[in-house]
């Protein structure tokens, strides 16, 4: 019986006290349960991606496995399936290995074959449609021309497996571009609406402590001086009840406001390693090294052009006065 003349007399503050249960319930549910699972997935990635750097430099890291094995929630599949297309083989530098010595003796066995063949032209036009038969018809000629003949020969193996070759992986762009807070703890973890819920609790417990106020005033009789003490003192009980709901509510905001900051914080310090994991993995360029590489063929393209147009006016004949 006392048990139901309490719950009639604090029934208002039994619905705060239930409101408030439940908004702590689904954020242990909703935010704080997924944050840890959070947690331990990008434990797991970031853990894969160490190993994958202590293997030996140029060695080949399988794409397939890393989305299908590592990437395993939606949004690293999602953030992963972006930055894979930013990954390039890198290839060998035209000047070094013995793909550039080759490349080079080419060029070299080219100037001097073709200096040659203009000292013995003496600035006459060259017929170069049959330039190994002018080649055999100059004794000086024809031992350069067998030279550069083979190596030629030799430089195609080079360059065909050159071309063909699988080098490690290179981004062209950075990883925080892609993987970013934002993306995969932000929006997985509706951290936008879950940093709010202390402010919630803390408004509820205020609310608590009005209802309690105002239910304890409605309820207080003055008319008869003989339960005036009785009175007073169920409103003294039901103000320091409410006072208590009010009390709670501010202490589960202050909880949850550190639970919130201490799993985002170190949810971001994770997402922050897996950027820098990537990075050291696949040597992000910037898009510089790419710009350098355009310019260098366009400046190559417009020689090339120069030196065609020359040759062209060189070798055409000369108009007949009018």
């Amino acid at each position: 019986m006392s048990d139901l003349l309490l719950l009639s007399n604090y029934w208002h503050l039994w619905a705060v006290a239930a409101v408030m249960g439940g908004i702590a319930l689904n954020y242990l549910t909703q935010f704080v349960r997924p944050a840890l699972r959070l947690q331990t997935s990008l434990s797991q990635v970031n853990t894969h991606l160490a190993g994958l750097s202590q293997k030996p430099q140029g060695s080949h890291i399988d794409l397939a496995q890393l989305k299908d094995e590592v990437m395993t929630s939606p949004s690293l599949q999602h953030a992963w399936q972006q930055y894979a297309s930013t990954l390039q083989t890198q290839r060998q530098a035209p000047d070094s290995g013995p793909l550039g010595a080759a490349r080079q003796r080419v060029s070299q066995l080219s100037k001097a074959f073709f200096d040659h063949l203009d000292m013995a032209a003496n600035g006459g036009r060259l017929d170069l449609s049959n330039i190994e038969q002018l080649a055999h018809n100059d004794p000086q000629l024809t031992p350069l021309w067998a030279e550069y003949t083979q190596a030629i020969e030799a430089l195609q193996p080079l360059e065909a497996a050159a071309h063909h070759a699988t080098g490690p992986w290179q981004a062209s762009s950075h990883a925080e571009n892609y993987f970013t807070e934002q993306a995969l703890v932000d929006s997985p973890l509706r951290s936008n609406f879950y940093k709010h819920i202390p402010g919630i609790l803390t408004g509820v417990g205020i609310i608590g402590t009005f209802t309690g106020l105002i239910a304890g005033l409605v309820g207080f009789d003055v008319s008869h001086p003989d339960r005036v003490q009785a009175e007073l003192s169920q409103l003294v009980q039901t103000v320091g009840h409410a006072f208590v709901v009010s009390a709670l509510a501010i202490t589960l905001a202050m909880v949850f406001t550190w639970i919130e900051k201490a799993l985002l914080t170190s949810r971001y310090r994770q997402v922050e390693e897996l950027q820098q994991g990537l990075d050291a993995l696949f040597t992000p360029q910037g898009g510089a090294q790419t710009l350098e590489r355009l310019t260098l063929a366009t400046e190559m393209q417009t020689a090339l052009s120069y030196k065609i147009l020359a040759q062209l006016r060189a070798s055409a004949p000369d108009k007949p006065p009018r």
